[in-house]
C-alpha cells in the first residue's frame, strides 16, 4: 500500500511540474505572440526612426475619438521630438471600415497615407453615416481634394493581394492584442489601461524616463 502511494505521490508530483512548464512555455509563447502583433515591418510610422519609446495605436479611420486624437498625438511627436516614434495599425470596427484601411493602404503606395488620413479625420461627418464608413463618398473626398485622381491606379490597388493582407494582418493582430475600442494605446508594449489624454501623457512620459 506504501508503494503504490508514493507511485501516486510521484506521479502527482511530475504531472504537477509538467504543468507549471507547460503553463510557464504557453504564457512565453503567448507573450511573444503579442510581442509580434504590436508592430509589422510594413506598418505606417512618424517620428525619429531611432526613437526609444513607441506609442502604437490601433485605430478605425471612421472612428470619431481617433479623428479628435489624430492633431493630438501628431503634437505629441513634437513635444518630444527625437525620443518618440509613433505606429498606426488599423482597427476598423466600424461597418465597412475595412475597406477604408484598404484604401489608405493604396494611397501611402503612393506616398498619400498622412495626407489622406488627414482629410478624411477632418471631413469624417460627409463619408461616415449612421456609423457606415461609405467608400464611394470617401473616394469622391479624396478626388475633390487631389489626393486621388481619375487617371491613376488606386481604385485597382486596393483589390492588391499584398494590401488586402496588410489590413488583415492588422485586423488579426488587433484580435490579438484583445483590442475591441479604438483609439487603444501601447507605448513600449504597455496598454494605457485608463483611456485620456492625461493619462497616455503620463505612459509616454514614463517610458521616456526609463529609456533616457
Amino acid at each position: 500500500m506504501k508503494i503504490i502511494s508514493a507511485a501516486l505521490l510521484i506521479a502527482v508530483l511530475v504531472m504537477g511540474a509538467a504543468a507549471y512548464w507547460y503553463k510557464g512555455k504557453t504564457n512565453e509563447q503567448l507573450a511573444k505572440k503579442q510581442e509580434e502583433a504590436l508592430v509589422r515591418d510594413y506598418s505606417p510610422w512618424y517620428g525619429a526612426a531611432e526613437a526609444k519609446v513607441v506609442l502604437v495605436e490601433f485605430f478605425d479611420p471612421a472612428c470619431e475619438t481617433c479623428a479628435q486624437f489624430y492633431p493630438i498625438v501628431k503634437n505629441l511627436l513634437k513635444t518630444y521630438d527625437g525620443k518618440l516614434k509613433v505606429v498606426y495599425r488599423y482597427a476598423p470596427l466600424h461597418k465597412n471600415s475595412d475597406a477604408i484601411a484598404v484604401l489608405l493602404e493604396a494611397l501611402r503606395k503612393k506616398q498619400k497615407f498622412e495626407k489622406a488620413l488627414e482629410i478624411l479625420f477632418a471631413n469624417q461627418n460627409t463619408w461616415v453615416i449612421n456609423h457606415t464608413s461609405r467608400v464611394e463618398l470617401a473616394v469622391s473626398l479624396l478626388k475633390a481634394n487631389d489626393v486621388i485622381f481619375y487617371a491613376d491606379k488606386t481604385l485597382e490597388d486596393m483589390s492588391s493581394e499584398e494590401i488586402l493582407a496588410r489590413v488583415s494582418q492588422d485586423i488579426a493582430d488587433a484580435k490579438t492584442l484583445g483590442v475591441t475600442m479604438t483609439p487603444e494605446f501601447f507605448v513600449n508594449g504597455r496598454r494605457l489601461e485608463k483611456f485620456g489624454y492625461k493619462e497616455l501623457v503620463k505612459l509616454i512620459e514614463d517610458e521616456i524616463k526609463k529609456a533616457y
